[in-house]
């Protein structure tokens, strides 16, 4: 039997915010993140049927609207045309791992485990004359690892 996740109503609501608002590129990223992974855990909980109601998922190519979300991040860094395209494989990477961790597990550790992922968004070690793009995608990347790292393991 699986626990419940907690989401009430057709929108994913569990799922606090990745990062800290603002527009550093790391809060971006961590609202885009926030967005995609709200965005996955609403889709796949209303398609295995573990939440009533709601509307149907999207059958699209697109169904999460990554595209988008990745281009209005490629714009607030200013990112340039090879960036942009960087940072939307970046974000369909991540949004890719969610759905999977979501499909294979719909459970509140899961969404406990996507909340956290605000650490992996603090770079101290960032190099001098990153861009902002840069920044960007070591976040996104840095989130990816911790979503792929077993929840089991204590050593880090």
């Amino acid at each position: 039997m699986t626990q419940p996740i907690g989401i009430d109503g057709p929108r994913a609501t569990a799922i606090g915010t990745i990062g800290a608002t603002g527009t550093t590129p790391h809060a971006l990223v961590g609202q885009a993140m926030t967005v995609l992974s709200n965005r996955v855990a609403g889709t796949l909980t209303r398609a295995l049927g573990l939440i009533e109601g709601g509307a149907a998922p999207r059958r699209s190519v697109d169904p999460y609207d990554t595209e988008s979300m990745a281009r209005d991040l490629a714009a607030s860094l200013n990112a340039s045309p090879a960036g942009a395209g960087r940072l939307s494989r970046a974000l369909n990477a991540f949004t890719s791992e969610v759905a999977a961790l979501v499909a294979a597990s719909p459970t509140s550790d899961v969404l406990d485990r996507l909340s956290g992922l605000g650490d992996a968004l603090l770079d101290p070690d960032a190099r001098p004359g990153m861009s902002d793009c840069d920044k960007a995608l070591a976040a996104i990347d840095g989130a990816i690892v911790r979503l792929r790292e077993d929840p089991t393991r204590t050593v880090r």
